[in-house]
């Protein structure tokens, strides 16, 4: 699923198209939008893909808003996971992970 919202960071803010995904414990933006929106890089993130591939890259501190929310969150930055299915015509640049979902107040509802 995906899901167009602004991300804000110190620069910048920027309209771009998100992919949802459940499966993904934290949400992660491209190294290439953490540039374009300014912000600060600091410590080391590292997590796994559900295939099992390793990602790692940096952490950031951005915002993402709508019309409906406004969420400051910790992200992880890296390039790795946007080299694989998510990297698509679409251009997206960000996952959204769980962390981003339960900020956001979403709820499955796997009984329909």
């Amino acid at each position: 699923m995906y899901r167009s919202l602004v991300v804000v960071g110190p620069e910048k803010e920027k309209m771009v198209v998100a992919f949802v995904d459940s499966g993904a414990d934290e949400t992660v933006i491209s190294e290439a939008l953490a540039d374009e929106l300014g912000v600060k890089l600091y410590g080391t993130y590292r997590s796994y893909s559900a295939s099992g591939h390793k990602i790692e890259g940096r952490f950031a501190q951005v915002k993402f808003k709508d019309e409906d929310l406004e969420i400051d969150l910790e992200v992880g930055v890296s390039d790795i996971p946007f080299g694989s299915e998510y990297s698509d015509e679409e251009g997206v640049d960000v996952i959204l992970g769980v962390d981003f979902l339960q900020d956001a107040g979403v709820k499955l509802d796997f009984v329909r």
